[in-house]
């Protein structure tokens, strides 16, 4: 398959801690992938560094992240909405921030799609806005298109979000834990329309979740990240039916322990790697694994297990 989106080799770091060590991952055209891990290992950091809304104290300080062919990292602020923005749809984590409470599902929709088309009228945004949500099982679309934030639920914001996204005709979807703070009814409603997503043809997505249900219901590969870099990739089967990463081993466990009346967010298996684990050449789970070897805290390379699975670990 094509590749259309891959980091290389990335880092940021803030003005205490390297955030991002060393980052390497592609999106292939018409695909779905999934980053795993617990908060605080760089995963929302990652989208941030792609789309160009990383905080303030936090810089990229090597690598590149190469969009269908160009380094994105080298885009003015102009360049990454005109070329960009345009081609990669994004729904954030919080939903309820990113509707503006005084404007209607209409004018969230329309109303930057109009400025950036302006040879389409209204009238037509409108129509493919109603289209849209339509399509992402919402009835009564002229009544929903008249709402405000407040009058609408965590499952419709969410929707709406994913409607807002597709307005332009997109290549890839970036989606910041899709299934946070919704209600297990919601959850599911939401798994199974990005389920419908990831089937379409040209559209590919990049999906970052604690909920593993989630993520194996809708991956075709996965990457599970700890302290700002990968250590475990493969296909989405092949993660989940025969995880070898310690860590990844007790993501999956602690996942299948959790009860399907609550959604499934990861529990915390003790201390985050610090600052000075990140860079170190040695594993950086090495403190909490009930594996570990002597070896593990000299150097850890990345093993090629299959063609399509790869570890970080001496195991």
């Amino acid at each position: 398959m094509a590749e259309l989106l891959s980091f290389r080799s990335l880092y940021a770091s803030d003005e205490r801690h390297v955030i991002l060590a060393g980052l390497s991952l592609h999106v292939d055209r018409s695909e779905t992938v999934a980053i795993v891990g617990e908060s605080g290992c760089g995963k929302t950091m990652s989208i941030g560094a792609l789309l160009g809304i990383l905080p303030d104290d936090v810089s990229i300080t090597a690598g590149s992240i190469v969009f269908d062919g160009e380094d994105v990292l080298s885009y003015s602020g102009r360049e990454r909405k005109t070329r960009l923005y345009s081609r990669i749809g994004f729904v954030p984590q919080n939903t309820s921030d990113s509707l503006y409470p005084l404007m209607t599902v209409s004018e969230v929709m329309t109303d930057a799609y109009a400025h950036s088309h302006p040879d389409v009228g209204r009238r037509q945004a409108k129509e493919k806005a109603a289209m849209l949500l339509s399509s992402l099982g919402i009835e009564d679309t002229g009544r929903v298109l008249s709402l405000y934030p407040f009058q609408l639920s965590g499952g419709m914001k969410q929707r709406i979000n994913i409607a807002a996204a597709l307005m332009d005709d997109i290549d890839l979807l970036v989606a910041d834990e899709p299934t946070s703070a919704l209600d297990i009814h919601i959850r599911r409603q939401i798994e199974t329309l990005y389920a419908s997503l990831s089937g379409r043809e040209g559209l590919s997505m990049l999906v970052v979740s604690h909920d593993l249900g989630f993520v194996h219901s809708i991956a075709d590969r996965v990457y599970v990240m700890y302290a700002g870099r990968i250590i475990e990739e493969g296909k989405c089967d092949e993660i989940f039916s025969a995880p070898v990463h310690p860590y990844t081993k007790a993501l999956i466990e602690l996942s299948r322990m959790k009860t399907m009346d609550r959604a499934h967010d990861l529990p915390e298996l003790g201390r985050l790697a610090s600052a000075v684990d990140r860079e170190s050449p040695a594993c950086a789970f090495l403190p909490r694994c009930c594996c570990r070897r002597e070896s593990c805290a000299v150097s850890v390379e990345y093993a090629c297990l299959s063609d399509t699975h790869f570890v970080r670990c001496v195991l």
